[in-house]
C-alpha cells in the first residue's frame, strides 16, 4: 500500500500546531530541509525540526537538500528522525553519510535530483533502505510534477527489484509537486511512499 508523508515545509507555519495534527492522520511527517546553497530555497533548520518533533509521536523522515548533510544527521537523529535521505549530488563520498545514518539506528535514503539518471544510484543500492526521486526541479517556480518523472520511477523500480540490502527490500520514494490524482498510477509503477506538500495541506 502506498504511504503518504506530508511535507511540513508546505504547511501554514503560522498555524503549525493544527497543521501537525492534520499530518498526524497519516502517521508520518516529512522535513524538507533546504539551505539556499545546494537548493535555491531556504526552508528551516534543526531548531524548528526539534521543536516540531517534540510535540508529535508520528514517524518523521528528513530529505536533506543541503551541501553538508553529514553535519545535520546526528542532530536530526537526536530529535527522533528515523529516516534520512541525502543527495547523491551533494556529497563526494555518499557511503560516509549512509553509514552515519545506520550507525545511529536510522534508515538511510539516497536522493536524486530530477535531472540525475536513476542508474547513478546503483553503486550504493546495497547500502540504502530507500531511493528518493525528485519529481520536479528545485529551481522550477511552478514546482509541478513532471511527466518524465513517471519514466524515472518505472526505471528505478525495475533497477531496485533486482537488488536488495541487508535490511531487506529497497523502498522507492518520490517528492516534488505530486498531486493526489497521480497516486494510483504511481502505486502501479511500484512507488512505496509519496511526499505530498501543497496537495496535502491545501485541502
Amino acid at each position: 500500500m502506498l504511504k503518504i508523508t506530508p511535507s511540513i515545509a508546505s504547511a501554514d507555519l503560522l498555524n503549525i500546531q493544527s497543521e501537525i495534527k492534520k499530518a498526524e492522520q497519516t502517521g508520518r511527517l516529512h522535513f524538507d530541509m533546504e539551505d539556499g546553497n545546494f537548493s535555491p530555497d531556504i526552508t528551516f533548520g534543526v531548531d524548528l525540526a526539534r521543536q516540531i518533533a517534540a510535540v508529535t509521536d508520528v514517524r518523521i523522515d528528513a530529505h536533506l537538500m543541503v551541501t553538508c548533510p553529514q553535519k545535520y544527521i546526528p542532530q536530526l537523529m537526536d530529535c527522533k528522525v528515523k529516516d534520512i535521505a541525502v543527495h547523491l549530488e551533494a556529497v563526494e563520498y555518499p557511503s560516509e553519510c549512509l553509514g552515519l545514518i545506520h550507525a545511529g539506528g536510522g534508515r538511510a535514503g539516497l536522493a536524486l535530483n530530477y535531472g540525475t539518471p536513476v542508474y547513478a544510484a546503483e553503486p550504493w543500492l546495497d547500502q540504502i533502505d530507500y531511493l528518493l526521486l525528485q519529481t520536479c526541479e528545485a529551481g522550477d517556480p511552478t514546482l509541478s510534477f513532471k511527466p518524465y518523472a513517471m519514466k524515472k520511477i518505472q526505471e528505478a523500480g525495475e533497477m531496485i527489484r533486482q537488488q536488495g540490502n541487508a535490511q531487506g527490500r529497497i523502498e522507492l520514494w518520490a517528492d516534488g509537486g505530486i498531486r493526489r490524482e497521480a497516486l494510483p498510477e504511481l502505486e502501479k509503477l511500484g512507488l512505496d511512499c509519496a511526499v505530498l506538500g501543497r496537495a496535502f495541506f491545501a485541502e
